[in-house]
């Protein structure tokens, strides 16, 4: 006589058939590499800024992410920071998009620019309600999931001029839970949501447990969520730098963390220790069998480039990631005889 494994259903939105593991080896050509930076604020930053870009250039990272705030002109910051981007090096924009940017009439213009300028990848996120208010102002759309809905039908009005190709669309993870959810159960719903209405991936939200992520992959694939979830990771350099990790996640800093600075006066201990917990957490996330690394550079180079460093000192390279780039074929040889051999 057989018996039936039947597998808890983890999640509202989990089908009956979900598997009771993750999947052994996905087919994927190598992981993701990506990294996230900010609209120039003033004209010191602006001046900085080339010098970053040619750095992140040259590590050739599947996308640049490019955020969007009142402080950076909110989507025009961000239009006219791409457009930059886009003319001066090769990286490829991921735009953010929030639903609190605007109301649907608006979004609809600027997503209209925002492929103008060479747009073709977009983060779908709420955003942050406004303060003293518990929901978005009427015209707003209410949850990512429309935004992703909204972006879906846009692509499939314009295919001609998007030489019938797909946007990109990203959306957010929360590994250790959203701030006003009531629990995993709904945040895997909402992700659930997000990828029935066109997500193509996730990235997560700082967290500071590498487990956390580990959990949400695992419950994730239980629920039938299959698009791959990018860990999210800002370099940690001091425990300010912990406490601002906090208030953007809304998660308290573990005990076990502010301890490995108890004693270190030396800010250049401090950063050390720092980058060494980033680079411990990067390592345990990616035994986990992440789909690639996203890192939140906050314009800070010489960061980015310590982290980096501290990564491959564990072995970690993320010049690996991306495949060496094809022969280039174009503008043809000039030398007859090469030319001439070549066709022969």
């Amino acid at each position: 006589m057989s018996s039936t494994i039947v597998t808890p259903r983890l999640s509202a939105s989990a089908p009956d058939n979900a598997p009771d593991r993750l999947p052994v080896g996905r087919r994927r050509l190598r992981r993701a590499l990506s990294f996230e930076v900010i609209p120039p604020r003033s004209p010191a930053q602006a001046a900085r800024m080339p010098r970053l870009l040619k750095f992140l250039d040259s590590l050739g990272p599947d996308y640049l992410a490019v955020t969007s705030s009142a402080t950076s002109n909110w989507l025009q910051g961000t239009a006219d920071f791409i457009a930059e981007v886009t003319a001066t090096t090769t990286l490829r924009p991921l735009a953010h998009l929030a639903c609190t940017a605007g109301t649907e009439a608006e979004l609809l213009g600027w997503i209209d620019h925002l492929l103008g300028v060479g747009v073709r990848g977009f983060l779908a996120i709420r955003g942050d309600i406004p303060a003293g208010q518990t929901s978005l102002p009427a015209g707003h759309l209410p949850h990512a999931d429309a935004l992703v809905s909204l972006l879906r039908r846009i692509e499939n009005d314009n295919v001609a001029c998007l030489a019938a190709g797909r946007l990109g669309i990203g959306v957010a993870a929360y590994p250790s839970g959203h701030p006003e959810s009531t629990g995993p159960e709904e945040d895997l719903d909402v992700l659930a949501a997000k990828q029935r209405n066109g997500a193509d991936f996730a990235i997560t939200q700082l967290f500071f447990d590498p487990t956390a992520y580990s959990r949400l992959r695992r419950r994730a694939e239980h629920a039938g969520i299959i698009i791959p979830i990018i860990p999210g990771i800002l370099p940690i350099t001091d425990p300010r730098r912990l406490h601002t990790m906090s208030r953007l996640s809304g998660l308290p800093v573990p005990d076990g963390l502010l301890a490995r600075f108890e004693g270190i006066s030396d800010p250049a201990s401090a950063r050390r220790i720092g980058l060494d917990i980033t680079a411990e957490h990067t390592a345990a996330i990616l035994e986990h069998d992440a789909d690639g690394l996203h890192f939140y550079t906050f314009n800070d180079q010489n960061t980015t480039e310590d982290l980096l460093t501290a990564l491959d000192q564990k072995g970690i390279s993320v010049s690996s990631f991306p495949p060496q780039p094809p022969p280039r074929r174009w503008p043809p040889s000039t030398d007859h005889a090469t030319t001439k051999e070549n066709h022969a």
